[in-house]
């Protein structure tokens, strides 16, 4: 069997789930090594769980939706927009750190192996120091990443671009759907030129509530460690800061932020928040755990 024959599998297997989140379908397929070893009913070296989850999966798949996989794949291709799953070696490493990473990502753009030395950069409101953050980050060599979604996201891509780095642009919808981007096409253009715009969703998926649940989780799970540049108690960030921190990943906060909002002191009590002065301090720290990383990360 060839490659797309793989990723249309596992295309297939993602659509059939129902009973249980996608990325229990992730790891079922990645445990396995092969969609296709599933769909034939080889569930070797899967505990009884995971052989539920396979066998129901595989009695919702049809011969037609893998024929519809493999065009999606060729058309999609025909775009410039290529398919990452799972099974691929390119499948960004970072993102297997956490445990709800995605099936598959649609990429337009280029990803490379340095991407694995990453930095997220989410926040609400403070643009001006978002994109000070992304400028000093990317001069310091490290790929920027954000969402883009509002105008602090497009702030962090544009300030990274123009300090001559690199970023990943995660949209909150499918990477083919007309709403996705919004205001921001031009940024998304100029984030394929030069990096990579990164979608977990169906090309032509709309944007809502639950597509910037797991944008968030995409956005932190492709970095290395995350910045969180604002944001008070109970927010977005706060709930960011914790998800990255569940999955053992480290989290820079500006001393600002620290000084005015209590949750940080609650949300790293056990550690894993570091407060940094400046950018300067940001990219000293952020450069020196990233490069004593022994996670072997590979795109």
């Amino acid at each position: 069997m060839t490659r797309i024959d793989e990723q249309a599998a596992v295309l297939a297997l993602a659509k059939a789930t129902r009973r249980q989140p996608w990325h229990h379908t992730a790891r079922v397929i990645a445990a396995a090594g092969s969609a296709l070893k599933l769909m034939d009913g080889d569930v070797t070296g899967l505990d009884e769980t995971d052989q539920a989850h396979a066998a129901d999966l595989r009695s919702r798949v049809s011969i037609e939706d893998l024929d519809q996989a493999r065009d999606l794949i060729t058309t999609m291709r025909a775009h410039c927009v290529h398919l990452i799953t799972v099974l691929d070696d390119t499948y960004p490493g970072n993102m297997l750190w956490a445990n709800n990473y995605p099936p598959f990502v649609w990429v337009r753009g280029r990803m490379t192996p340095e991407d694995y030395r990453a930095v997220a950069i989410v926040g609400e409101y403070d643009s001006e120091q978002a994109a000070a953050a992304a400028r000093a980050l990317a001069e310091a060599g490290l790929t920027v990443i954000a969402p883009l979604r509002t105008d602090l996201d497009a702030a962090v891509h544009e300030a990274a671009l123009e300090a001559g780095g690199r970023t990943l642009g995660v949209p909150i919808g499918g990477i083919a759907a007309p709403d996705t981007l919004g205001s921001y096409t031009n940024v998304a253009q100029q984030i394929g030129r030069r990096g990579a715009l990164v979608s977990p969703f169906w090309p032509d998926t709309t944007p809502a509530d639950c597509t910037i649940t797991q944008e968030r989780v995409v956005t932190c799970g492709l970095a290395a460690t995350v910045y969180v540049v604002d944001g008070g108690d109970g927010g977005p960030s706060h709930r960011c800061a914790e998800s990255v921190l569940k999955t053992g990943k480290h989290v820079f906060v500006p001393q600002q932020l620290q000084q005015e909002h209590s949750w940080v002191a609650q949300a790293g009590f056990r550690g894993g928040i570091t407060v940094v002065q400046d950018t300067d301090d940001l990219s000293k720290h952020a450069v020196n755990l990233v490069d004593m990383c022994s996670q072997t990360t590979m795109f």
